[in-house]
């Protein structure tokens, strides 16, 4: 008889207080009946190292990365992905005998939402420099999107073709997609008077996720564009990391009912 998953799972960031993470997991694992526990450890990035070491002797099997580690964390792992290696970010770490295998679920959980919108002599705007604007940037490029950044340090952009001063973000366009991978707008963060928006038939997509409708969607909506939000986003990519924990698919609908609140 096969035994049953159990052990220690985690979310490293800073700061990581607002993440539902140990939520999602956790009512997963209840539901599976499995004796696995999910918690979150603030991690500033110069902690990184000795914290990943602490973690894999207390018996972590396995976490999750959120900013501003993403791309902090490359030097430390033994093996990645396609996806880590495209974006140069991962959010998802697995327990291997040479260390930690790393993946990126945030883009695979992307790429399959934003495949009906592909097509050729399309573009797209991210807004954002970090682990996140990168991991979005690589799967828009591998659907085919010509790829524009806007970002407060627009140096970082070095993923984009055109890269955009945060004070111009408003002057190009039009966009098939358009993307917020900053915190701007989350709980606790400042917003923006203005975000660009996609064209009548693009998508609009927020990475923050507290809340779900953010001003940027709400502005999308009211021009009856489509919007994907960070809610739906953290849950796929949540799921995503199950078979590369456990080989198990996860409890999806669990996963979702656990969210509810926060819709």
């Amino acid at each position: 008889m096969q035994a049953q998953p159990s052990g220690l799972y985690a979310v490293f960031g800073h700061p990581v207080g607002h993440s539902l993470s140990p939520l999602i997991h956790n009512h997963g694992f209840s539901q599976a009946k499995w004796r696995a526990f999910y918690v979150s450890v603030e991690c500033a990035v110069e902690e990184l190292p000795d914290k990943l070491a602490a973690f894999r002797l207390l018996g972590g099997h396995g976490l999750n990365l959120t900013r501003p580690l993403k791309e902090a964390v490359l030097p430390l792992i033994g093996e990645a992905d396609d996806w880590v290696e495209r974006s140069g970010a991962a959010n998802t770490l697995v327990a291997a005998p040479n260390g930690w295998r790393a993946a990126n679920t945030d883009c695979e959980a992307l790429f399959r939402r934003v495949k009906p919108y592909a097509g050729e002599n399309r573009a797209a705007l991210i807004l954002g420099s970090g682990g996140v604007a990168r991991a979005s940037a690589a799967v828009l490029r591998a659907h085919g999107f010509w790829v524009a950044g806007a970002a407060k340090r627009p140096e970082r952009c070095d993923w984009a073709e055109e890269t955009l001063r945060w004070s111009d973000r408003l002057e190009s366009g039009p966009w098939h997609v358009v993307i917020n991978a900053t915190p701007l707008g989350q709980v606790g963060e400042t917003s923006v008077g203005e975000w660009p928006l996609p064209g009548p038939e693009g998508l609009a997509i927020d990475w923050v996720y507290r809340p779900a409708n953010t001003g940027f969607l709400q502005g999308a909506k009211s021009l009856g564009v489509d919007t994907l939000d960070g809610l739906t986003l953290l849950v796929d990519q949540a799921a995503l990391a199950w078979p590369l924990w456990f080989g198990h698919e996860a409890p999806l609908a669990a996963m979702l009912e656990a969210v509810q609140p926060w819709r």
